[in-house]
């Protein structure tokens, strides 16, 4: 039944793209043949004679027109070559090639057209006689195809046909970075590097022994040893402690994740995973060990439905690093949603190697209008439209508290991130500026 159901919701959705009557169309005609008929022609009423037949031969003339003018931009369209790679930035528009010849020549008739997949803002624009397309992408996106949905309308809005438009084209959609510019480096300390301590002389201090061999210095012998064993020996430079970037990191899908996925891009840019590092996602198989590799890792993370955004966490920190990760990177949503336990569990199946784990909760704004009295958030409707510009709109200051009240529950370092202003807060800063 559910299948059933499916089939026919798709077979009414066509069936209501190719009518050419819009609802007004409908009202506009039925309602002027009515007056014709039953009024003009009946009872030879001349004033409803005459709008009957405008009405009726307005209606009659916009579906001939728009009908003609699709069926000849269809076959037009319908075998146009594939173009280059198509790579853009979310948030940032672009021109992609694409055009459509104006119908300048037939009255009443307008042409546009949207992205069904992958999402993205179009506009049209005029030049000469053609109509280009302008797209300004609004999630990342990594496919081979670009599903465009054709209108064909009339200007009065009495008529509208609409039909689909493949075309076969790489689509790169790469996150946007916002105001972010650099991360701090994440840091680890780990013994094991042939220089010395950079708070000792640059020689190193003289910890390790060995036995003596042809060539060392007779200064560096341990006389007091030689005395009580009878054996050669001499002092030799410590093994430093150096710190180690880290090179573990992974990004959570969910609801407005956007924000994650351009911090996470950030970190690759500006080398905070430092020169060795490893980068998955949600929605991958393989994980990114170079900057073109994280580019799509992280592009093919937006396939992932929300409800299973998470799922590949702990299987990630197991096997990207055979010794444990020790310290792990995690890019989650600033808004809660099914990922939270996922993420969660996922931890604490690693036991105490988790303890490592620090999760950067990224938002594009923090919005406080939900602290306003019911009264005046009644009184007062000021919810402006997304602007692709500006990301995926702010979250408010709940959710992004209690995500990161849930994240704390494992004992991991949380931060928060806020792309559009560039800016990054502690949970105990952020609460004293919302307190505040």
């Amino acid at each position: 039944m559910r299948r059933l159901r499916k089939r026919l919701a798709a077979l009414a959705g066509r069936v209501r793209d190719v009518f050419p009557l819009t609802p007004l169309g409908l009202l506009v005609t039925g309602g002027s043949a009515w007056a014709l008929l039953h009024w003009g022609l009946a009872r030879i009423d001349l004033l409803l004679l005459v709008v009957g037949i405008v009405g009726v031969g307005l209606g009659l003339l916009c579906t001939l027109l728009t009908c003609a003018t699709a069926l000849v931009l269809w076959i037009r369209l319908r075998r146009r070559r594939t173009g280059d790679a198509l790579k853009l930035e979310c948030g940032f528009p672009g021109r992609t090639g694409f055009s459509v010849g104006s119908p300048w020549f037939v009255p009443f008739v307008r042409i546009g057209w949207t992205w069904t997949e992958p999402g993205a803002h179009v506009r049209q624009h005029r030049r000469g006689l053609r109509l280009h397309e302008e797209v300004t992408p609004i999630r990342r996106a990594l496919c081979d195809r670009i599903a465009r949905r054709m209108e064909v309308s009339d200007s009065f809005g009495l008529t509208r046909v609409t039909f689909p438009l493949h075309e076969e084209r790489d689509v790169r959609f790469h996150p946007s970075v916002g105001a972010l510019k650099q991360m701090q480096v994440v840091r680890s300390l780990s013994a094991g590097e042939d220089l010395s301590h950079p708070d000792g002389p640059p020689e190193g201090e003289r910890m390790d022994i060995r036995h003596y061999a042809a060539g060392d210095p007779i200064k560096y012998v341990l006389w007091k040893v030689f005395a009580r064993t009878r054996e050669v020996v001499v002092r030799t430079p410590e093994r430093a402690i150096g710190p180690v970037h880290q090179t573990v990191a992974y990004l959570v899908a969910g609801d407005s994740d956007e924000p994650a996925a351009g911090a996470a891009r950030v970190a690759v840019d500006c080398g905070a995973l430092g020169g060795d590092w490893v980068l998955g996602a949600d929605g991958n198989d393989e994980n990114a060990f170079n900057r073109q590799q994280a580019l799509e890792v992280l592009a093919r993370s937006s396939r992932v439905e929300p409800e299973g955004g998470g799922a590949g966490l702990a299987k990630f920190l197991r096997e990207a690093t055979p010794g444990g990760p020790g310290r792990a990177l995690v890019f989650v949503p600033g808004r809660p949603g099914p990922w939270i336990d996922r993420v969660l569990a996922g931890v604490r199946s690693l036991g105490a190697s988790g303890t490592g784990v620090e999760f950067v909760v990224c938002t594009d704004g923090i919005d406080r209008k939900s602290e306003r009295s019911l009264l005046r958030r009644a009184a007062w409707d000021d919810q402006e439209p997304l602007d692709p510009s500006k990301g995926v709109g702010p979250a408010t200051a709940e959710d992004v508290q209690a995500v990161c009240k849930a994240l704390a529950s494992v004992r991991g370092r949380v931060l928060v991130i806020d792309r559009v202003a560039g800016r990054v807060w502690s949970p105990d800063h952020l609460g004293a500026r919302e307190a505040a």
